[in-house]
């Protein structure tokens, strides 16, 4: 292996005490390939399987923890028991490498889409116009708050239960989480609404009952991560900004997570703000100080990409594309290889990446582009 990317595989100890074996997982990807009923489906299996060895955190696409919090067609299901048997196989496949297997938790609240939904309804924290094509939802009571708040505890559980090593938060990407953090989306004017304070109630109330649930029922080992989008700015308005997530960081860390991990497209990415010094990665990294492990994500395709990530303030590096792209990216690093990492799918390896079908359609359907030496298909 090339000196220069040793520090990939360096050993790092989260705050309960366990030991990832490097610096390097994959990030969440929906896969849109569940069962019809919800249950994580044998296409699923081998895809996960395939791409288990690329890093020791190895974190699932979401799955839903509410019956009105599916986000997507044949998104995988929390909210029942009967999803047991293939989600303990997948927790299983996630961790045949020796990596550890998290679970990412989450509602989609008015990004759900109603077809899918017994209700047919959206909901969320206030009744505000949702994206283009997605419908008005309506405004959750209290005790339908505290319902889902339970749900992420409930699938907590399952995740326990199954044999998953932890589970990760889903506060980021504009879904419920998010949206009670967000002054756009949360109108509020109880105590879940209004002030930031009372913004940041439910994410926190997320985390507690998350905590607790995994105190009643696992051990010490087990990892709670929370990932966030670090600002937010949609249609010319201001949602929140990076000061008003170090806010919602100090009080996660207060919380008890084990990880940050932050939404990124870029880890290089600049802040909206003109007086922000540094790169939001290292704006957050200052600002979490070591206290928990900082994951991020966002653009890495080659190995001195990974380091740069590391160099910016990541402890951890999470890839997504690029991990359907080349499964044995990490091999690869290891045995000095690295010049044969595929930064496009080879032609020849269309069909034989082990992607479920589906997921292969949908990123076919926007992402998929024929180079012009008709040798390597881009995703």
């Amino acid at each position: 292996m090339n000196p220069k990317y040793q520090s990939l595989f360096k050993e790092i100890t989260l705050p309960n005490g366990v030991v990832l074996k490097d610096r390097l997982g994959v990030a969440p990807m929906t896969t849109y390939s569940g069962n019809p009923d919800g249950t994580v489906s044998d296409e699923e299996l081998v895809y996960y399987r395939r791409r288990a060895n690329i890093g020791s955190l190895y974190i699932s696409a979401c799955i839903a923890v509410s019956e009105n919090g599916i986000a997507f067609p044949n998104q995988f299901i929390g909210f029942t028991d009967d999803v047991m048997p293939q989600l303990k196989q997948l927790a299983t496949e996630m961790k045949s490498q020796g990596n550890k297997a998290i679970l990412q938790i989450q509602h989609g609240g008015r990004q759900c889409q109603p077809d899918l939904i017994k209700a047919n309804e959206t909901v969320a924290p206030s009744a505000v116009e949702g994206p283009a094509g997605k419908p008005t939802p309506r405004a959750l009571t209290r005790d339908e708050i505290t319902a889902i708040i339970r749900d992420f505890g409930e699938t907590t559980r399952r995740a326990i239960e199954a044999g998953f090593d932890g589970v990760e938060i889903h506060g980021a990407n504009t879904y419920l989480i998010q949206q009670f953090v967000s002054e756009i989306t949360n109108r509020r004017d109880d105590e879940w609404g209004g002030s930031l304070e009372n913004r940041l109630k439910f994410p926190v109330a997320v985390l507690a009952e998350v905590k607790r649930v995994a105190a009643e029922f696992a051990d010490e080992q087990f990892i709670v991560g929370y990932r966030l989008s670090p600002e937010e700015y949609a249609q010319d308005k201001i949602g929140y900004t990076i000061e008003e997530t170090k806010i919602l960081t100090e009080k996660l860390i207060a919380g008890g997570i084990h990880y940050l991990h932050v939404s990124l497209m870029d880890f290089q990415k600049l802040p909206h703000e003109d007086k922000a010094e540094g790169s939001i990665v290292q704006i957050l990294s200052e600002a979490i100080a070591g206290r928990v492990a900082f994951v991020a994500v966002g653009n890495v395709k080659k190995p001195e990409e990974a380091v740069a990530a590391l160099e910016e303030g990541a402890d951890i590096v999470v890839m997504g594309r690029q991990v359907l792209i080349d499964p044995e990216w990490t091999e690869k690093v290891k045995q000095g290889k690295e010049a044969d990492i595929n930064e496009m799918i080879p032609k020849e390896m269309v069909g034989k990446m082990d992607m479920p079908s589906l997921m292969w359609e949908r990123i076919g359907a926007y992402k998929m582009v024929e180079s012009k030496e008709e040798e390597e298909v881009e995703v």
